[in-house]
């Protein structure tokens, strides 16, 4: 009898190999729970639900011992069960606009400086509740209103008529094509009537099963061929028959007549602004943010960038000043989607918003605070975060652009080490900054790497900066004695799940938010309704990664002392409650990869499970090294199982993985897996 043991999961997520051919002690799925410092797996806490929130409020952080949440009414009510530190900061804006997001907090001097937006999509900062008057916001601007529509549009057709032939075995259609599409299965023979011919030819083409699958129907001797899917995308497949004998055809008209239901084009002043077709969600307010989110990543000359407002969307000009005023917007629609208007008119441009548009980041540095507009790191006068022009006394400001290629739109800051690390999407650069400005120093260019996503940069120690990138999660570290900066991997091991989150869902990857969890400083990292988290205890060789679905997205992260809040919505949670030990019954689950004792091209007759274990685990395996889905529960396991009898198996294979699934209320872990088996043929 022979057995092998998967002693720990130190390395934990690993989606870089195939499952059959991945590292022992990774694993394939690890959901709901991380890796402990001794490369255990353990259940996550709870996210308990504290209070909600008033409706009218934007934001969640924690400021001095403080938890703060703003907006633009004059007061709130919190609900009773509130805590007792929670504060309501009102932010109004200059004209009286209702706010409508909370960009970015940080602190400064033990108050709140704070950045938010409002329904118009202007930006304004603000520092302890006070607006910061030198930033203005006067860029050119226009809206409209995404007012109805649906998700699908109008199929594309194609068509021919069937004009001859005779009731002959050698007079057949044998294809028919769209583009290089085939329809058929087999020939279809005319019988001597052109209608019921035409009938035939509709009936085999819908029996014939294609991908895409294509449908037909006839209207006397017209066949009428109707694509797969609504939409453009089949529009100018050319149709082609093959006949012999007498059959004949006639009056083929190619694919055509495909409509999306989409806002098809936004132009400004005849320059493009979108580039593919927005496709209508079947939601207004999807539809309206997935046109912001076109127009913000489509670079146009000159550029503009957007905000969805519920269904409205705020078209607003890059650049500061009176020039853009008057440019006309065009907002071509297709199908059945709907715009309270077809044009509008950019206005509002003013001629002192070029130097001091306000950002949507910044982090206090040395004594000053320092914050990012399109290409230019501002900062402001020493120990005053609302003074950014008093150029004698420490303020102003250094366009980025000049420095590096790529810098143009800067999206966010970091400290590191003695210096500052400074973000865009495409490029970060690493300045040694100073009281005195004129001692600011360009250290170090990093090219093809920045982040996409503001809220995602988190300084992890003293010399090491997480973000998301577009490649996956990276990070910044010295490479040597010398502190220059490289990047390094720190997320290889899950970038292709993160790839593919930027890839379906790059408007939540956008909003991603980080936080370090205080008490075993964990990374977490919020992208829609995941949270990303990395276990690091280097002392017992600990790297890994796992994903909490807390089954709703965290938009705002605060820390007061050991407790982690968080805001989703209207609702405040604590997580792990107030103890940090709280536990509810989240589905965790857990699966290995194929697993073959160094001997993958054997055959094992396994003969039973030994697991090291606290909780409630319902155990499956899967035995065919081409299918992990294929999972045989074999029992539910409650406690170690060491010293009882193992749970037995009589499965014949090469390789065998695991999937232990735990949904039971309170705390569980996973220490390690013995798996029990005898040798026998070799394959």
């Amino acid at each position: 009898m022979s057995y092998f043991v998967i002693e720990d999961f130190k390395s934990g997520l690993d989606s870089r190999r195939m499952t059959v051919s991945s590292v022992p002690g990774s694993l394939v799925t690890l959901t709901n729970a991380h890796i402990t410092r001794g490369g255990e797996i353990e259940k996550r806490p709870s996210f308990v639900e504290v209070c909600p929130l008033p409706s009218d409020t934007f934001g969640l952080a924690s400021v001095g011992n403080e938890l703060f949440t703003f907006g633009s009414v004059a007061s709130v009510v919190f609900d009773a069960d509130a805590p007792s530190n929670l504060t309501y900061q009102q932010l109004s804006h200059p004209t009286g606009e209702s706010m409508s997001d909370v960009l970015h907090v940080a602190g400064f001097s033990g108050r709140p400086y704070v950045i938010a937006q409002y329904e118009d999509g202007s930006v304004w900062h603000f520092y302890d509740g006070a607006i910061i008057s030198s930033w203005e916001d006067g860029r050119a601007r226009a809206e409209f209103t995404v007012t109805g529509g649906t998700s699908g549009g109008i199929a594309a057709t194609a068509s021919f008529t069937v004009t001859g032939g005779i009731n002959s075995p050698g007079d057949l259609v044998n294809q028919i094509r769209l583009g290089t599409i085939p329809l058929l299965s087999s020939s279809v023979q005319h019988n001597g009537n052109n209608t019921s011919t035409a009938t035939a030819l509709a009936n085999a083409i819908n029996s014939f099963t294609g991908n895409p699958d294509f449908t037909a129907s006839a209207a006397g001797d017209v066949v009428t061929i109707t694509a797969a899917l609504p939409g453009t995308q089949y529009n100018g497949l050319v149709l082609s028959i093959t006949t012999a004998g007498s059959f004949t055809v006639g009056s083929l008209v190619d694919m055509a007549g495909g409509v999306d239901n989409a806002v098809s084009i936004i132009t400004v002043d005849g320059v493009r602004i979108t580039g593919e077709p927005i496709l209508h969600t079947g939601d207004n307010v999807e539809t309206a943010a997935a046109i912001a989110a076109t127009i913000n990543d489509y670079p146009s000359a000159p550029d503009y960038f957007a905000t969805a407002i519920g269904t409205t969307v705020n078209i607003v000009s890059v650049a500061g000043g009176t020039t853009p005023n008057g440019y006309l917007v065009n907002i071509i629609n297709t199908g059945d989607v709907t715009t309270n208007v077809t044009s509008a008119t950019l206005a509002g441009g003013a001629a002192t918003a070029s130097t001091y548009i306000p950002g949507e980041y910044a982090k206090p540095a040395k004594s000053k605070m320092y914050s990012t507009t399109g290409a230019s790191l501002h900062f402001s006068k020493i120990d005053d975060p609302t003074n950014i022009t008093d150029s004698v006394n420490g303020a102003g400001f250094i366009n980025l652009s000049n420095n590096a290629l790529g810098s143009e739109n800067l999206t966010s800051l970091a400290n590191y080490q003695q210096n500052i690390a400074i973000f865009s999407e495409r490029t970060v650069q690493i300045w040694f900054i100073d009281v005195d400005s004129a001692l600011n120093q360009q250290l170090q260019v990093l090219n093809n790497t920045g982040t996409v996503s503001p809220k995602s940069v988190m300084e992890f120690g003293d010399s090491d900066v997480f973000y998301l990138s577009e490649s996956g999660i990276r990070s910044l570290r010295a490479r040597d004695a010398s502190n220059a900066a490289f990047t390094s991997d720190v997320g290889n091991a899950i970038d292709p799940l993160i790839i593919n989150e930027l890839r379906n869902n790059r408007l939540a990857a956008k909003r991603a938010v980080a936080v370090l969890e205080p008490r075993d400083g964990r990374y977490l990292l919020a992208i829609g309704e995941k949270i990303y988290v990395f276990s690091y205890f280097p002392a017992s060789k600990v790297s890994a990664w796992s994903i909490y679905e807390p089954g709703f997205e965290v938009q705002n992260w605060a820390i007061i002392g050991r407790n982690l809040f968080c805001r989703s919505g209207d609702t405040l949670y604590l997580f792990g409650g107030t103890n940090g030990d709280t536990f509810d019954n989240c589905t965790v689950t857990v699966t290995t990869p194929f697993l073959d004792g160094r001997s993958p091209a054997s055959f094992k007759s396994f003969t039973g499970v030994d697991v090291a274990c606290e909780g409630i685990w319902a155990t499956s395996v899967a035995t065919d090294p081409n299918d992990i889905d294929d999972m045989q529960l074999i029992g539910t396991i409650s406690g170690t199982t060491y010293a009882l009898q193992r749970v037995t198996l009589q499965e014949m294979s090469t390789h065998l993985a695991f999937k232990l699934v735990n949904t039971s209320s309170g705390s569980a872990k996973i220490g390690s897996l013995v798996l029990h088996y005898e040798g026998g043929d070799v394959g």
